[in-house]
């Protein structure tokens, strides 16, 4: 089994956003696609959720991330605005790998989806696995992105039969204090998120895959029952000179059962 997902996301200036996702399941010769987007206005509790059986994959561009899918009407360009990551395996086993790869850790974005535009900044990864979901290594993720002027910060934080911690700033990884989902610190700098907007809550089952039919019976078991909160937040970045870089955050806190 190998799954290949993709998120793309973009804040506007006002808070308002959209969040893509698409994803490829293949069983040997076998493959399902599905694809799905989330849609929000600044103070909204709640997004917009559509997911549905099919759709297109992303696909990285010299100068970024380009997505056109006609399932979910989904249209958009990713401008990168400086370098991305490279290929990093997050976790190896004997039963498979996960493999995550940044491609826009900041960007301008320019989307369409059903007909309503968005630009903003952005942002654009790529996860491949081939481990089973049900021996997936965590029992608690912290993941979250922020966006600003000039500045970038990207982290990942799991806590399952090991503690494993990833922060990019700026491109460059940090050895980076993560006491709680709203608070990063690191070499003088430190990112604080505001309450935000309540993006989605819920049993992934209930929530990403509440109206999407046949394809909420295909996802496994141990992708169903993950209890996620997702958020967009305003965040202010104090870097070591003690200047502000105020920008947007999506982040999000997911537990395994």
């Amino acid at each position: 089994m190998r799954v290949e997902k993709w998120y793309l996301d973009c804040v506007t200036a006002d808070g308002a956003g959209m969040i893509g996702y698409a994803a490829r399941i293949s069983f040997g010769p076998l493959a399902l696609r599905c694809s799905g987007t989330l849609r929000w206005h600044d103070g909204d509790q709640g997004a917009v959720n559509r997911t549905v059986l099919g759709g297109q994959l992303p696909t990285a561009t010299p100068a970024g991330v380009s997505w056109h899918n006609q399932a979910v009407d989904a249209h958009g360009e990713w401008t990168a605005r400086g370098v991305g990551l490279p290929a990093i395996v997050l976790h190896e086993e004997a039963a498979g790998r996960i493999e995550w790869t940044c491609f826009c850790p900041a960007s301008q974005a320019v989307v369409n989806v059903d007909g309503e535009p968005r630009e903003g900044l952005g942002y654009a990864e790529r996860l491949v696995m081939t481990l089973p979901p049900a021996q997936m290594p965590i029992r608690e993720l912290r993941w979250g992105r922020f966006i600003a002027d000039g500045q970038s910060c990207v982290w990942i934080r799991w806590r399952g039969p090991k503690e494993r911690s990833w922060c990019f700033h700026n491109g460059r990884p940090v050895d980076a204090a993560m006491p709680d989902s709203r608070t990063l610190a690191w070499g003088g700098h430190r990112l604080d998120l505001g309450p935000g907007t309540n993006l989605r809550a819920g049993r992934i089952a209930d929530t990403a895959f509440q109206h999407s039919g046949l394809l909420r019976r295909l996802v496994p078991a141990a992708v169903r029952d993950i209890e996620e909160t997702k958020w967009c937040s305003r965040g202010v970045l104090t870097d070591t000179n003690r200047r502000e870089h105020a920008g947007w955050a999506i982040h999000e806190v997911a537990l395994w059962p």
